[in-house]
């Protein structure tokens, strides 16, 4: 049965939303309409509880109007209404959250009914929270920008033009605005250009850049740090570009808005990645630093806003880094923001993980024997962990009934992997068996062996077989 679409958006909103919702509802300023709030109390229990919802139309009806019979079109229509209702409670609260924003319709609204009385405390009380809450970023410009054209009328100052007013204030943050998030929109671009390789034309892109260079704009940092990596994209990656952008944030990316931050930060920290994968290994306890930088200023998972992939890029970093215990700490710290669905998933294999490069390979065994991750790609990298802890221990015998039963999996799921993965998860099958069955040949066949592995252009934990390879 198909699912309604008011019932699919309440239960994508978090339940802590649902009390305020419920409140917005029953007033009577915000919904004249008595059935939408009892719409909402009839599904608002199902939805709490996580119980299976009633998804059929005219069973809702009949207990919604027990004593009319069901109409489609008026359902369709208090349907709709419930909807719109919904994204003016969105609206309300995402305004109740910016204090500056607010304040600017508020002088809006005040001037146009020309409330005199309220020109002078709202004014100051908006000069206030702007000082409270200035940060570096073309958002704060924006509602500097607003609050200046606000006070330009409030004073009116288009009436008394012997005056200098605030002409040269509104046009500063304008400018500001404008040449902020203009720089900041070109490093998206650049992204975009460098990874998916799309031929992106922006008019004005040369011109911004040449405005930027030439006035005095590179004083703000809110412009300077944007150009840098806007710059660092377009140099191809130049350590020089990348060690005087590292100097501007150590100064100043406490400053920015947490929005703002989180950004600048992944982009510092793909860099730092990049340049690690070309064989920079330094740079990778510099993405780690960063990542602990951001990790103390609610940069990485903002609000506890959980994302898998810099969970486990933190795993990888502080292993290659040799930061076990730190890492190890990580993991217990930061398990607890995981959603369940997936803790034990990732948790269980950063472990694995940590605990292979520690050496401590019967915890590993211990941690993957029996599990099988839901997760296709965890469920294959977990299988290459375990075979090669089995190698290191020389448990022969369990190695090769894995490696046989990994090959059957990748046959039966070949419909669910590409052909070039299968073809590496293939081949370091193949070779771990080699190098197990030459730990006892002949030092000429490991060398052709070692000297395959290298050349080889398709396997998974290449570095790991070639180091073996060696020291067999």
């Amino acid at each position: 049965m198909k699912e309604l679409k008011f019932i699919k958006v309440l239960t994508q909103i978090p339940k802590s939303e649902l009390p305020k919702i419920e409140k917005f509802l029953a007033s009577p300023y915000c919904n004249s309409n008595t059935l939408l709030f009892k719409l909402f109390e009839l599904v608002l229990p199902q939805i709490k509880s996580g119980k299976e919802l009633i998804t059929d139309k005219e069973e809702l009806w009949s207990k919604l109007i027990p004593n009319i019979k069901f109409n489609d079109l008026k359902w369709r229509k208090l349907c709709n209404e419930f909807l719109i209702l919904l994204q003016k409670y969105f609206v309300f609260e995402q305004l109740s959250r910016n204090d500056l924003a607010s304040g600017n319709l508020l002088l809006e609204f005040i001037y146009e009914q020309r409330i005199e009385a309220l020109y002078k405390s709202s004014t100051t009380h908006l000069q206030d929270e702007m000082d409270k809450h200035k940060n570096l970023s073309s958002e704060f410009h924006l509602q500097r920008f607003q609050f200046e054209k606000n006070l330009y009328n409030i004073q009116d100052y288009e009436i008394n033009l012997e005056s200098r007013s605030n002409i040269e204030t509104i046009h500063k943050h304008l400018d500001l605005f404008y040449i902020s998030e203009k720089t900041k929109q070109l490093v998206n671009t650049a992204s975009r250009r460098q990874f998916v390789n799309l031929p992106i034309e922006i008019k004005l892109e040369k011109q911004i850049i040449d405005i930027v260079e030439k006035n005095d704009f590179l004083a703000f940092p809110e412009i300077d740090v944007y150009y840098r990596i806007y710059k660092l994209k377009q140099e191809k990656y130049s350590n020089k570009a990348y060690e005087e952008l590292k100097e501007k944030l150590n100064n100043h990316l406490i400053k920015f808005s947490q929005i703002d931050g989180v950004e600048i930060l992944k982009e510092v920290i793909n860099f730092c990645s990049y340049q690690y994968n070309r064989g920079q290994h330094n740079l990778g306890l510099e993405a780690l630093q960063w990542y602990k930088y951001g990790l103390k200023f609610d940069l990485i998972f903002p609000s506890n806003k959980f994302n898998p992939g810099d969970f486990l890029n933190i795993v990888i970093l502080g292993i290659r880094t040799k930061e076990f215990t730190w890492t190890e700490n990580f993991i217990e710290d930061y398990q607890k923001i995981i959603p369940e669905d997936q803790k034990l998933t990732l948790v269980t294999f950063s472990l694995a993980r940590l605990y292979f490069n520690q050496h401590k390979f019967e915890l590993v065994i211990e941690k993957l024997r029996n599990v099988e991750f839901g997760e296709l790609t965890y469920n294959l990298d977990s299988k290459v962990l375990l075979l090669a802890t089995y190698f290191e221990v020389e448990e022969w015998q369990a190695m090769g009934s894995l490696a046989d039963s990994f090959r059957t999996f990748l046959n039966r799921h070949e419909k669910d992997i590409a052909a070039a993965k299968k073809l590496r998860y293939s081949n370091f099958i193949k070779y771990i068996k080699k190098l197990s069955r030459v730990k006892y040949q002949d030092k000429p066949a490991k060398q052709r062996l070692l000297t395959e592995i290298q050349e080889s252009e398709g396997i998974v934990n290449q570095g790991w077989l070639i180091e073996k390879a060696i020291a067999i």
